[in-house]
């Protein structure tokens, strides 16, 4: 694979560190990457101190999490300014309203006997963190080997609590999927529309593009070849960028994928080449 734009690190929910997908990426003879962590640009500001293999082009990004109507809906961010103002005040809205909703689906899950754990045994075993999500929870309880009665860590996960769209999730997110194209634009990037399949309403996709998004992600391991060939042709109908990655969390993955087994097969596409013309300008 030539491109994998969409990856996650210790500074969201994924369980490589930066510098550590950089030389996951060299040995996969992977050229360009994306550094997309939910809700946070930390991720690639370490990069920046960090001992970056000299064949690998890494382009700005993040990924906003949208809950919105009992959808999920995620915008991709690319070639961000990780300095601007107004994204680090967007991302400091969202990551309160994040750790917000998941102390508070903490609490009901512990109250209804879902588990014994401490929510101050959370943070201590997710330090720095300024957003704390659901996959921090079970990080935790993962690390001290704690399983819950009756189910598995990842059957808690995605079944039960912490995961907006269950039926049990508790919400207290107030930004739609239209703040998250303007602020990334407004932060000089791309809003791309993630794996819309998993939207599960294409509906929201065509109005996201109506709005503004300027991209769709089209290669992602939760998209079959028809959805390929269906967001694909959306893209390009409607002269939209088209990106992909395998949205790799290491070991929290949530496909059966190898890494860089999704995303961009050579050079030709024209988000690669936005990256090569902001870089000369």
């Amino acid at each position: 694979m030539y491109a994998d734009l969409h990856l996650h690190t210790t500074y969201s929910d994924g369980t490589n560190t930066p510098a550590e997908l950089c030389n996951l990426a060299k040995d996969s003879n992977i050229k360009v990457i994306s550094i997309t962590d939910h809700d946070s640009v930390d991720g690639i500001k370490a990069l920046l101190s960090a001992d970056v293999p000299k064949e690998i082009s890494i382009i700005p990004g993040i990924e906003l999490s949208i809950f919105n109507n009992g959808k999920m809906i995620h915008i991709l961010g690319y070639y961000i300014d990780i300095y601007s103002e107004k994204i680090d005040k967007f991302i400091k809205q969202m990551s309160d309203e994040i750790t917000k909703s998941t102390k508070v689906n903490f609490d009901y899950a512990k109250e209804r006997n879902a588990f014994d754990y401490s929510w101050e045994r959370v943070l201590e075993l997710n330090p720095g963190l300024t957003r704390v999500s659901g996959s921090n929870v079970i990080k935790a309880m993962k690390l001290d080997n704690y399983i819950p009665p009756g189910t598995s860590l990842r059957e808690m996960y995605y079944q039960c609590f912490w995961r907006a769209g269950n039926k049990n999730y508790i919400s207290f997110l107030t930004l739609s999927e239209y703040d998250a194209v303007d602020v990334i634009k407004a932060s000089g990037g791309i809003p791309v529309i993630a794996h819309p399949k998993e939207i599960g309403d294409d509906n929201i996709v065509a109005n996201l593009i109506k709005y503004g998004a300027m991209g769709i992600e089209v290669f992602h391991p939760a998209h079959s070849k028809e959805d390929v060939i269906k967001y694909k042709q959306l893209a390009e109908s409607n002269n939209l960028f088209i990106t992909g990655g395998t949205d790799w969390h290491g070991n929290n993955n949530r496909f059966n994928t190898y890494f860089g087994m999704y995303g961009l097969d050579s050079d030709k596409y024209s988000i690669l080449a936005e990256g090569r013309r902001t870089n000369n300008d």
